[in-house]
């Protein structure tokens, strides 16, 4: 009678062992949840799943794929010694919805390469007298665009007038469209910059933005936009068969002097980067200028007929004040 006890005894220890041996509950990825001891692995094949990591890995952000291809920038030394990889994240996070080409153009086409500023040091020398922070900020967006030869050119205007303060550089899509900028900004494209020069007024380096290629620049009372619009895309950011240069259309400029008394105001659409500078000048009947002033607003002075304004060195506007 004591052999039945005895036999119920070990299918019960025989059950109890193989609920042990039963595999583990999964997750997401078919990993295991827990960091338990596993089987050597070195003859795994490497595709995904065949080795068990004992983690789970948190996929929600993936890092930027790289092209295996470089943006070379000038460096500090003036070689073309600066290297940086370029990638995308697969998908693109939030912010980076470019608008369509405008007007057809491919010089507006969306990047397909971005540089990682999470991962790159701010302080890299991309030039002899500038770094990347100065170009790209993560939180303008953490995937950026820096042409090269945009770089190259700021670092001429440098060399011919001294100090330059470069007020902004790339911006996403989100972050552009926040702060009120045109919806083709060519900040969203890495190929241009506001500058503020320490040692030259503006109306020198305008013509300096001029003199050195700028496909557009943008006068304002406090920084002048300059931007290479018309250049070649660079290939590591735009791919080979957008390295060719097409024609882009220029902003969509207008303005109109409002009166109100002797004070005069001229309202200007198209600048979308802050207020374009106002010059002001009065007229006699006989045309003798009477008085030149720059700013927002002017009062034209006693004996004056005629009134011009040139905003942001682009356009100019008239009205008889007699």
């Amino acid at each position: 009678m004591r052999i039945l006890p005895l036999l119920l005894t070990l299918v019960a220890c025989y059950r109890a062992n193989d609920v042990r041996q039963a595999p583990l509950d999964t997750g997401p990825e078919g990993e295991a949840e827990f960091d338990l001891p596993t089987e050597d692995t070195s003859s795994d094949t490497g595709e995904p799943g065949t080795e068990d990591t004992g983690t789970v890995v948190d996929t929600d952000e993936p890092d930027p794929v790289l092209t295996g291809d470089e943006a070379c920038y000038l460096g500090p030394n003036r070689d073309d010694g600066v290297c940086l990889p370029v990638g995308a994240p697969q998908p693109m996070p939030q912010g980076y919805v470019y608008p369509e080409p405008m007007n057809g153009s491919a010089q507006y086409l969306a990047p397909l390469a971005f540089l990682d500023l999470d991962v790159e040091d701010p302080g890299l020398a991309l030039a002899p007298n500038f770094v990347l922070e100065e170009f790209g900020q993560a939180w303008k967006g953490r995937y950026a665009v820096v042409q090269p030869h945009a770089v190259e050119r700021v670092q001429d205007l440098r060399d011919e007038l001294g100090p330059l303060i470069v007020n902004s550089g790339y911006r996403n899509p989100d972050y552009n469209a926040g702060i009120g900028g045109a919806t083709w900004s060519r900040h969203m494209y890495g190929d241009a910059f506001d500058l503020d020069p320490v040692s030259v007024d503006l109306a020198t380096l305008e013509a300096a933005c001029r003199a050195h290629g700028a496909g557009y620049v943008g006068v304002y009372t406090t920084h002048i936009h300059c931007d290479w619009r018309n250049d070649p895309l660079s290939i590591p950011f735009y791919g080979g068969a957008r390295g060719q240069v097409h024609t882009t259309p220029l902003p969509a400029l207008d303005a109109r002097i409002a009166r109100d008394g002797r004070a005069l105001r001229a309202p200007a659409t198209g600048w979308d980067e802050g207020e374009p500078l106002r010059e002001w000048r009065a007229y006699s009947a006989e045309g003798a200028i009477l008085e030149r002033a720059t700013g927002e607003q002017f009062t034209f002075p006693a004996g004056a007929a005629r009134v011009e304004v040139t905003v942001g060195r682009a356009l100019t506007r008239s009205i008889r004040v007699d």
